[in-house]
């Protein structure tokens, strides 16, 4: 149910826009895909000095993709009010599954984001002309693509067909549901990591025969850190010096310069040069 704002740059995590910034200036700065709105297209919203836009969603762990949606919808215009529709908890457990934060807590992460103007909360799933009208809203911006509902291909089309909705593009890089698989995946570190914190099991939902095991497991890597921590400060203050000092005594270039073969050579050559240098001592006297 939630779209979110797309970048040229997939995947970058841009800042919020300044104040004082323009849209054009953070497009330019940035790169960013922002595509305000020709308001000479619509007719319902001339002599209208406000625009008021309507985005919607679950907006469950509330995250930069999306703020970048709602950072959209505030630039469709030059003036935007923005409201803000939070689906209610019991309508989103049963048509799209159990949400991290409650109800109340998604709607004020949502409240609290710089963008957003007023906040409705619990919001309907499917909104229609009635919906806009009683809140005097002159657009929904969502994700262009059908969000379909059972038999109805696409909730947004009557909203589309009247020509109220603005479309947005989706940050396809982040997404809760990548966030929840991230803990899953490492479900039994996470599980670690709040038991050190002082969570008890019943806290977290888990048997005493698991809340042991993980014991378990943290002492035995416990030991093989600080078996490799030794192994390490070995190999620095005792093997490494040694290792140079018989790689040092073993090299060709030591074993030439220290045998009796090489020390004749460097005599003669001594010789050489201290003959050679009086032969042009006596020469210059001459």
């Amino acid at each position: 149910m939630c779209a979110d704002l797309n970048v040229v740059q997939e995947g970058n995590r841009l800042p919020a826009v300044q104040l004082g910034e323009s849209v054009q200036e953070y497009s330019n700065k940035y790169g960013m895909y922002i595509n305000p709105a020709d308001r000479t297209k619509y007719k319902h919203i001339e002599g209208k000095d406000q625009i008021r836009v309507y985005v919607d969603g679950v907006f469950d762990m509330f995250h930069f993709g999306h703020a970048r949606y709602i950072m959209q919808a505030k630039n469709m215009f030059p003036n935007t009010y923005v409201i803000a529709g939070v689906s209610a908890g019991s309508t989103t457990l049963e048509l799209k599954g159990q949400t991290v934060m409650t109800e109340e807590e998604r709607c004020e992460s949502v409240r609290q984001c710089r963008y957003v103007d007023e906040v409705i909360c619990p919001a309907p799933w499917c909104i229609n002309k009635e919906f806009l009208h009683e809140h005097n809203i002159d657009f929904v911006v969502q994700n262009d693509a059908p969000y379909p509902m059972g038999d109805n291909p696409d909730i947004y089309k009557p909203i589309k067909d009247a020509g109220m909705f603005l479309p947005v593009i989706r940050t396809n890089s982040v997404s809760t549901s990548d966030y929840i698989t991230r803990i899953i995946a490492e479900y039994d570190k996470y599980l670690q990591r709040n038991l050190e914190r002082g969570y008890s099991r019943h806290d977290l939902g888990i048997t005493f025969l698991k809340e042991k095991r993980l014991e378990v497991r943290r002492r035995v890597e416990g030991v093989h850190k600080a078996i490799n921590g030794y192994i390490a400060d070995f190999m620095e203050y005792f093997y490494e010096p040694i290792s140079h000092r018989i790689v040092d005594f073993i090299s060709p270039q030591n074993s030439l310069q220290n045998s009796p073969v090489a020390s004749d050579v460097s005599d003669q050559e001594d010789e050489e040069d201290g003959t050679e240098s009086k032969s042009k001592k006596q020469k210059a006297e001459d």
